[in-house]
């Protein structure tokens, strides 16, 4: 048995509870200040606690937002604090327990302190100076839904609406490659020994220490942006790789060309991490399926209409103008049939005299 799981190091949570619930005697109430004086990570797992308890509407956080919730603590258990920091988090402790003095909160907070602190704290107080490695090796994300994602190997991944993530058998160990279809940016923890590799089916990026967003799908080719350090990129058709940096965009076409652009990547290519769809000089194809992924539109364009680029931007309040907008830039008329958003050639036009 460790020190950590010794009984004496043991945290009695319904003490707790009851420190929390304003229901402790006077005695326990001394005795419980002490002991979160003597390890401040509790009182901030505790002030965590009544965070969400305050919410007036509380919802499901996102993967990223647990993540980010969960680095706060360690940063607060892993700081060396000086006895006045220590005193401080007792204090905002004792706000937060009188908050919750009301009714409303007594049996929920009694019930997370006891039921759920307990399990955290001893989470937070392992050893997790290296990412723990986990056993999935598939990751998707449903219509409209982003998702954050920490590899094993620790680099951080934000996977696109209607996208799909591939690890190899190996990641993590021997190498670092996975498969991506849809979007994805990386944030890469660099690793002289075993490079980190995207694969699509255009086209191989490897990682050269760097920040980078890769858009794929199969009948379109692929496209990466570059925001830090820099990327090696390789046609499916071509053998020899090119070094793309940051700020430079790269995209190579379902047919296997690759085309640098240096320095002109903007954060319309990065939009779409903030919500927002950016369409600039895009195809229709691409719209149609991008619109797919992010609002599960079915888009079926008519042969008849002209090609054009299109520059459009969408967001979730203007998912249900995507028809009606694209049918608008291309000329041409919007028809549902069972679903299907199909956008066809007007009739002829009456010519007046």
């Amino acid at each position: 048995m460790t020190d950590q799981d010794s009984p004496r190091n043991t945290p009695d949570w319904e003490a707790l509870a009851r420190f929390v619930a304003g229901e402790s005697s006077p005695n326990e109430r001394a005795q419980v200040q002490r002991e979160l004086e003597a390890e401040p990570a509790r009182a901030a797992l505790l002030g965590a606690l009544n965070q969400a308890l305050d919410a007036p509407e509380p919802v499901p956080p996102s993967a990223g937002e647990v993540e980010a919730a969960l680095a706060a603590v360690r940063a607060r258990r892993d700081a060396k604090r000086e006895p006045s920091d220590r005193r401080t988090s007792v204090i905002s402790l004792e706000k937060y327990r009188s908050r919750w003095r009301d009714a409303r909160f007594r049996a929920a907070a009694a019930v997370l302190v006891v039921a759920v602190a307990g399990m955290l704290f001893k989470t937070f107080s392992a050893n997790d100076a290296t990412p723990v490695a986990v056993a999935q090796s598939h990751y998707s994300t449903e219509v409209g839904a982003l998702d954050s994602l920490r590899l094993p190997d620790g680099t951080r991944v934000l996977l696109g609406p209607g996208s799909e993530l591939r690890l190899a058998d190996a990641y993590g160990t021997t190498s670092r490659e996975l498969t991506l279809t849809g979007e994805a940016r990386f944030d890469v923890v660099h690793d002289e020994q075993r490079a980190f590799v995207v694969h699509t089916e255009a086209a191989t990026f490897t990682d050269v220490g760097t920040v980078f967003a890769v858009h794929s799908d199969a009948a379109h080719g692929a496209r990466v942006v570059v925001t830090e350090g820099a990327v090696s990129v390789k046609s499916s058709k071509q053998a020899t790789p090119i070094a793309v940096s940051a700020g430079d965009r790269a995209t190579v076409d379902a047919q296997g060309t690759l085309v640098v652009e240096r320095s002109v990547a903007t954060t319309d290519d990065l939009a779409w991490t903030t919500g927002k769809l950016v369409f600039r000089d895009a195809p229709v194809a691409q719209v149609t399926q991008d619109v797919r992924r992010w609002f599960g539109l079915e888009l079926k364009v008519d042969s008849g209409l002209p090609t054009e680029r299109l520059n459009v931007t969408f967001d979730k309040a203007s998912a249900r103008n995507v028809g009606p907008i694209v049918a608008a830039m291309l000329g041409g008329e919007l028809r549902d049939e069972g679903g299907v958003l199909h956008i066809v050639a007007k009739g002829p036009a009456v010519r007046r005299k």
